[in-house]
């Protein structure tokens, strides 16, 4: 991710590190020192933003114990602003390193579910979607296991190999196709450039955990 770049477009970069942790965690609400101290921003300018910002409809607000507090519109419209600036957030960052030291077997990889859709509970797991040659679900498991102690979130990781894709999406495999349309966030690759194989029998690879979502 280009940072300066975004900075560029969002109007500097402490507005920038100001909205990357608000639509990098759509589901928390923020206090605004709580934000501010967060994003390495002042108060008074934090406050000042997320007031034109409610009011413009990039930000929803309401009161928690008395307090005003803010968290990312979940209006449809802003999804790609949502993809954007998730791009450089921890989770991503954290996830695209360690799907980065698999090697040149990984086709692509991309995290879906409920965190790519901005609705992860406290509790959730993080969904990652791994098509990879040469490498086993013990191997998968394994090797996520660090990156989900580091974000505090155990890792679920879906691994297919490149045939085992394209004989699930020419198959309408019904887990695959809801992927596939469903919210995504690309950490290698492109899951949807990897085109299906006509006339290959579906076959649903397992996923590392029992009962993948």
């Amino acid at each position: 991710m280009n940072t300066d770049l975004m900075a560029e477009l969002l109007g500097g970069a402490s507005r920038y590190r100001v909205l990357r942790c608000l639509y990098g965690q759509p589901e928390r609400p923020f206090r605004v020192r709580e934000l501010a101290m967060e994003a390495g921003v002042d108060p008074g300018n934090t406050s000042r933003w997320l007031r034109r910002w409610v009011d413009v409809g990039l930000l929803e607000s309401s009161v928690q114990f008395g307090q005003t507090v803010f968290r990312a519109s979940g209006d449809p419209a802003l999804k790609p602003l949502r993809a954007l600036l998730q791009q450089d957030h921890t989770t991503v960052r954290v996830l695209r390193e360690a799907v980065s030291q698999l090697g040149g077997g990984v086709h692509a990889a991309a995290i879906f579910g409920s965190v790519a859709r901005g609705e992860p509970r406290p509790d959730s797991d993080i969904d990652l979607l791994l098509i990879a040659d040469g490498l086993s679900r013990l191997q998968a498991q394994s090797h996520f296991k660090k990156a989900g102690r580091a974000l505090g979130r155990p890792v679920n990781v879906l691994l297919y190999t490149l045939a085992d894709w394209s004989r699930a999406r020419s198959g309408g495999d019904s887990l695959v196709q809801d992927i596939a349309s469903g919210d995504v966030i690309e950490l290698q690759g492109d899951i949807h450039a990897l085109a299906p194989t006509p006339g290959l029998p579906a076959r649903r690879q397992q996923s590392v955990r029992q009962g993948a979502r």
